[in-house]
This record gives C-alpha cells, sequence and structure tokens, in this order.
C-alpha cells in the first residue's frame, strides 16, 4: 500500500542485528515489530508520513530487498527490480507446472525469502490458491487434510516427512506439483524422488537469481550434482575462482550467470554489472546440464594440498552407514588446515571413527581424510532450511579448545 521497496527479515533476528539491518540498508520505518530507538508503523499503513499517492515505478526501480541466507557468513542485502520480480511470476506457467485453478498450494517458505516472493506471485499467476503454512514432520497428514496438490520443499523437510511416512499415502497420493530446491539433494533423496515423483520440479537458483535451471526428478537420479538445464534466457560462464580467466569448454569453473531475474546489487556496493559471480563452481557436460561440484569457499589448502569439502562430503556420503554428513575446515598449525567432519548415521548402525576413517583411507588420499570425525543426531540447519555450517564451524572450533 506504501508503494515503497520493502525488506524482509526473520522475526526471529535478534534486536541487535535487527539495528544493523536497519542502518545498512537505509530503512526509514519498522513494520510489525517495535524495536527500542527505531520508528515503528503501528496501525493503519496509512499513517502520516508513510502512505500517500503511489509513486510512479519503472522495471529498473527497486521493487523488493531480501537477506542472503548467511549460511556462510555475514548477510547482505539483495535488491531486486520491478521487473526482475515480475518476470519470476511468469517462470512457473512457462515450465508447465501443473497447477490451475481449483489447485491448492502449500507455501512453507519463510516470508523473508527470495523462495516465498517468486512462488507465491507464480502460484497466483497460475489462479491457484496459495495455502501459507509451517512445516510438520506429519507433512504427508497435512497435505490430505488441506487438499493440497502442490508444494514446495527443501531436502530437510522430505527427509524428515520420509522417516515418519515413507512419502506414502493419501496426502502425497494427491501431489500434482511437488517442488524441491534451496539447497543441495543428497543421493537417496534424489533417488527416493526419483522413484515416487518422477516428475517433481527441481529448481537451482538464488536470492541474486531464483531460477537458473531445471529438470525433474527422474532426469538427475544418474547425475550426481546436477541441477538440471539451464531455463531459457539464461546464460553461463565459468572462469578460474576470483578471476575472469575463461576456462576450457567442459572444465570445472566459478560460474559467472545472467538472465532476466538477476539482482540489481547488493546494498552499499556498486551495480552487479553484466554478470554475476556466484560463490558456486561447476560445469556443464555435453546434454547441456548444470553441475554443482562445490563452493569457492569450499577449497581448503590441507598441507599443501588443494582440498574440496564437497567432495569429501560427497565421498563419505558413499558409505553404506552413513545417512548425511558435512565437513568443514579449521585452522592447524601443522597442516595449515584441517577437515573435521560431521556425520548422521543411517537407523540401526553403529559405525565408529576409526571404522569410517579406515574404510575413507581405502578411497581417497590421506589428506583428504578428516582428521576428527563427530556423530551426531542430525546436522544443525538455518532458518531457511539450509545446512548451517556456521554452526558447524563453531562446534569443531569448541571441540579443540
Amino acid at each position: 500500500m506504501a508503494g515503497r521497496p520493502a525488506l524482509m527479515v526473520d522475526s526471529r533476528v535478534p534486536d541487535e542485528l535487527l539495528v544493523k539491518i536497519y542502518e545498512q540498508s537505509g530503512a526509514t520505518v519498522m513494520v510489525g515489530r517495535a524495536v527500542e530507538g527505531l520508528p515503528t508503523l503501528s496501525g493503519d499503513m496509512s499513517d502520516e508520513g508513510v502512505a500517500g499517492p503511489l509513486p510512479a515505478q519503472s522495471p529498473d526501480d527497486i521493487n523488493t530487498m531480501l537477506l542472503t541466507s548467511g549460511s556462510t557468513g555475514v548477510p547482505k542485502i539483495v535488491q531486486r527490480s520491478v521487473g526482475a520480480d515480475i518476470i519470476a511470476t511468469h517462470n512457473l506457467k512457462l515450465l508447465g507446472y501443473p497447477l490451475d485453478l481449483g489447485d491448492r498450494y502449500l507455501l512453507m517458505v519463510p516470508y523473508a525469502s527470495v523462495a516465498f516472493v517468486t512462488l507465491v506471485m507464480g502460484i497466483i499467476a497460475l489462479r491457484a490458491t496459495v495455502v501459507v503454512g509451517s512445516f510438520s514432520e506429519e507433512l504427508g497428514q497435512r497435505l490430505a487434510d488441506l487438499r493440497i496438490s502442490g508444494a514446495y520443499c527443501v531436502p530437510t523437510m522430505l527427509r524428515l516427512a520420509q522417516s515418519r511416512d515413507g512419502l506414502e499415502g493419501a496426502g502425497w497420493a494427491g501431489m500434482k506439483g511437488l517442488m524441491v530446491g534451496g539447497e543441495h539433494l543428497d543421493l537417496d533423496s534424489r533417488q527416493r524422488l526419483a522413484r515416487h515423483f518422477p516428475n517433481a520440479f527441481m529448481l537451482y537458483g538464488m536470492s541474486e537469481h531464483p531460477n537458473m535451471a531445471f529438470a525433474r526428478a527422474a532426469e538427475l537420479e544418474h547425475r550426481p550434482s546436477s541441477v538440471g538445464r539451464l531455463m531459457p534466457g539464461r546464460e553461463v560462464r565459468f572462469v578460474e575462482p576470483g578471476t575472469s580467466n575463461e576456462v576450457a569448454s567442459g572444465e570445472e569453473g566459478q560460474i559467472l550467470m545472467r538472465g532476466p531475474e538477476m539482482f540489481t546489487g547488493y546494498v552499499g556496493d556498486n551495480p552487479v554489472g553484466d554478470w554475476f559471480a556466484a560463490g558456486d563452481v561447476g560445469r556443464l557436460d555435453e546434454e547441456g546440464f548444470l553441475y554443482i561440484t562445490g563452493r569457492v569457499n569450499d577449497q581448503v589448502n590441507v598441507g599443501g594440498n588443494r582440498v574440496s569439502t564437497v567432495e569429501v562430503t560427497a565421498l563419505i556420503d558413499r558409505h553404506p552407514d552413513v545417512l548425511r554428513s558435512a565437513v568443514v575446515p579449521i585452522d592447524d598449525p601443522m597442516w595449515t588446515t584441517k577437515l573435521v567432519a560431521f556425520v548422521v548415521r543411517r537407523p540401526d548402525t553403529t559405525l565408529e571413527t576409526e571404522s569410517l576413517l579406515a574404510w575413507l583411507r581405502t578411497q581417497t588420499t590421506a589428506y583428504r581424510v578428516p582428521r576428527k570425525v563427530h556423530f551426531l543426531d542430525s546436522l544443525p540447519m538455518d532458518s531457511s532450511g539450509k545446512l548451517s555450517r556456521q554452526t558447524l564451524l563453531r562446534w569443531a572450533t569448541e571441540a579443540e579448545e
């Protein structure tokens, strides 16, 4: 109603951080929460100084601002234009997402995320009904009770739901349009989706460009680490990390991307320019499938050897008794960096540290084998359902003290 760009912030952000975000964004008023020292809008949106005649907007004007997840560092503020948000509205129709008038779509992602902003508009454009709700491990029953025919899930949601009902039952049977994104999907989950929901939509993107690649679950079952083919109008280049030097065709490199939904830039920084340098490392295969093989900051030095923590994680996940794992690097006076693994065992298994390390030594070189292993019941997640690497780094560091 105010006709002004809004920055959506998770309600659980502590006041101290919220003040910093407020100042960094250049905001003029808070809506929905009172913080001492900050002007707060309460009651009617027509309060003097906020509402009034709607300002004229062009496609280049800023429409929404979003915090990045901050899972690997301090959140940045992403600025998205009117034009980029409008284009995002039409992606589901362009891809043939199978919902229409009379269908009901369960949206379980945080309001303060690019997935919420783009999906709520996209579902409405399809004439379906948006049902906003929170996640429950009894998801299958909720789908049945609410008569849901489409939903967006991050992989963690699917793993938790799988442990309850095996993704089977009336609620799951009525799903016409299951959608999965927001995080890397482990091999077990991919195979399960391909078996139960071969036409599930798999999406790859980020706050800076929400929809870059797309595939159906069945297409990715035998393509580990692939995120699908580029969507129409999207382009990628691959360069040596941190440079503009392009790598040879088919080789891995840092991903540069551009397309019609690309953000305008971060608050406080220069405009992003023609290409956005993503933090992901990847490649394109001969069929046009995009593979994400690591992160730029996942490359670490262990005793003079370059190691990818993503690569080591994928290796650990191959052990028959491992359900899921994550690997983080911490400083080490002897080796420069040492790897610490956090592992979730499969149910009813008794895998121990020495057994896992002995197996790893038969699979790879010694410098890729983690120096420490910690077993957990589950891996920590942030508010958007992604792995919280900051939490793991803190636990790994504290365990050394």
